[in-house]
This record gives C-alpha cells, structure tokens and sequence, in this order.
C-alpha cells in the first residue's frame, strides 16, 4: 500500500528552503509515495513535478506570529483535504501556520525540518530571536526532527532535549539532472577569461557574509588585482552591499547579477565559487558548484554543515595564492542523492 504523504512549506518564493523543497519532490518514488504539497502561497519561482498534488490554502493573518504557539496551534483555522496521511511535515519551519497544519491535519506520524543552525541564528539576528520566543515550543509536539545536516542537528540538540524523538540527518537532494540540463544553456554575460572569475550565490543577508567577503577583496586588491566577482542573488542587504562596494572602491571588481533562475550558465563561465557565510543549515550551493565541475572555496567552520567541502583556514591566504585552471567535469553526485533516498525511506516508514 502507498504511504500518504502530507507536507507544508509556506511558499516556493526564490529561496534555499524552496529550492531544497523542489528538489525533494523530484526525487520522490511515487510509485511507492502519494505526496500531497500544501502551500500558502501560489506565486511560484521552482517548478514541480506533474506527481506532486499541489494545494493552495489561505495563509493566517501575520499577528500569529507572537502570540505563543500553544495557543496559535488551538486557534489557528486551516482547511485541510479530508485526508488521513501516514505523515505529515512541516518543512518551512520557521512558521506557525506551516507547523498548525502539520500537527493539526489528520496523521499517523509527524515531522519537522531543521534547516539552518539554530543556537547561532538566535546569537546573530535579532528579529529571529523575536520570532523563536514565540513558536520554539513547536518542536515539541513533533516525532521526528529531521535537520539537513549533523553540524545542524548536533547544535540542535544543545537548545533542547531531543532523547524522546527521532532525530534524522536529511542533507538536501541537489538535482543534478538539471543542473547539466541548465548548464547548456546559452549564457550572455562577457566574462574575461585573463582574470579569476570567482562567483557567489545566495540570498543577500546578514547570514551569508557577503560583507566579509567585499571587505577580504579589498584587501586582496592590494595583492592583486586580476581578479572579478559575481555575485547571483538579492535580499534585504542589496543597497548596503552596493554602497560597501562603492566605499571600498571596488565597483571595477563586482558585478550584481540579481536573482537568476538558471545560475548554472553561469557557474560554468566561473573559475571558482565562494560562500562567505557567517553559519549554514548545509549550504546547497556547495554542492552545486562542485557538481559544476569548478573549485569551491568556504571558510573552515562552515565544514560541519557540508563534510563534502574541505574548508579553509585563511581565506584570504587562499585567494592571493589561486591559480586559474581548467574547470574539471561535471559531477552527477550519484552516491550522495542515493544516500538521501536511504534516510528518506526510513523516515517516511517511521
């Protein structure tokens, strides 16, 4: 008999929860698997395949947001199918409304996913510490917790006692077939090829550093200067990070490229990738990049959330010594994706 699978996600907006939702569900053996997807939101960046049952609910007034979950989850109305699934899911996990639905519809088992190191982005954003005094309580009345990576899950645990639930590590699906797809198509941006071309790719916030990384290609200038970043991506610090580049007179080294839906046309014109992050859940991007085909370049204490990724000590050190060189061959990243298929079978089974 198929398993009935229910999950929540608040929307499929250009984002790494979204892209990492895509990715699952394109993965998923529906010969084995009835997956019903529940969104609050019917603008969608990520496409999704024909087998994933999309429905659309009405999202709760944003005044949820502080009241304790406790009572959210009492008085929370939503319109569920009238449907008992095997298990139900928040994926989002950082909403009421997408953990109301998956404790409060009909179902055997449920689960919720970590994406991102908690302890630390309490440490580091204010506005999230506001939002996690509200809804932390939701972990509780969950089965399964399911965190993308052991660096996310093992901080996890410092925040709360997990020794009653089933605790998963879920690194996220990178879809690999669409990556090679994507990469032939034809990409316009005039690069050149004398220089390091170095790409980044991400939402533009606090959490991803981009500010750390302008302010060590400041200092890189002044060891050299062959060298150009892209940046793919857009966020709240959009403005301050094109005035930073301005005030540390790099505007010849850095190109804004926006949000792209196909960043992979231009990853494969890239000598290198670079993820500055402050913290990650697991960093999809990585993997990505190292899927391309192109060197990958992080920062030693983002090693725990992409074991994949050797970090480095001295970033810095690292980009004044690179030499330019062929990018290598496209990597389908079979082991890792099958990996994934194995947890995922185990928790779908639970």
């Amino acid at each position: 008999m198929m398993k009935k699978i229910a999950i929540f996600v608040d929307n499929l907006h250009v984002g790494g929860i979204q892209r990492s939702i895509a990715n699952l569900l394109r993965n998923i053996d529906y010969s084995l698997y009835e997956v019903d997807l529940y969104l609050f939101d019917n603008d969608n960046f990520y496409d999704l395949p024909e087998n994933a049952n999309v429905i659309y609910l009405k999202k709760p007034a944003g005044i949820n947001k502080f009241i304790p979950f406790r009572i959210v989850k009492r008085i929370m109305k939503i319109d569920f199918l009238d449907k008992e699934y095997d298990l139900a899911i928040d994926f989002d996990s950082y909403q009421m409304h997408t953990a109301v639905g998956a404790l409060n519809v009909k179902a055997k088992k449920r689960a919720i996913w970590i994406h991102n190191d908690v302890p630390i982005k309490l440490k580091e954003e204010p506005k999230y510490r506001i939002l996690h005094f509200f809804f932390k309580s939701k972990y509780n009345y969950f089965d399964a917790l399911c965190a993308v990576s052991k660096g996310a899950l093992d901080s996890f645990k410092t925040l709360m006692d997990c020794s009653q639930k089933s605790c998963f590590v879920v690194p996220n699906y990178i879809d690999t077939s669409e990556i090679k797809e994507k990469m032939e198509e034809k990409c316009d941006l005039q690069i050149d090829e004398a220089k390091i071309n170095i790409v980044t790719v991400g939402r533009l916030c606090h959490q991803k550093g981009l500010d750390i990384m302008f302010k060590e290609l400041h200092q890189l200038k002044g060891e050299r200067q062959d060298f150009h970043l892209y940046v793919i991506g857009d966020g709240p610090d959009k403005e301050m990070l094109e005035g930073l580049k301005k005030e540390l007179e790099l505007e010849d080294f850095i190109t804004f490229l926006g949000n792209q839906k196909n960043p992979f046309k231009y990853l494969k014109k890239m000598d290198l990738f670079y993820l500055s992050s402050r913290y990650e859940g697991q960093g999809m991007v990585i993997l990505e990049a190292m899927s391309v085909g192109i060197d990958t370049l992080i920062p030693e204490h983002l090693e725990k959330y992409c074991p994949s990724a050797k970090g480095e000590k001295n970033t810095l050190s690292y980009l004044k010594n690179y030499k330019k060189h062929p990018s290598g061959k496209f990597n389908s990243l079979k082991d890792y994706n099958e990996s994934i298929t194995k947890v995922l079978n185990e928790l779908f089974n639970i």
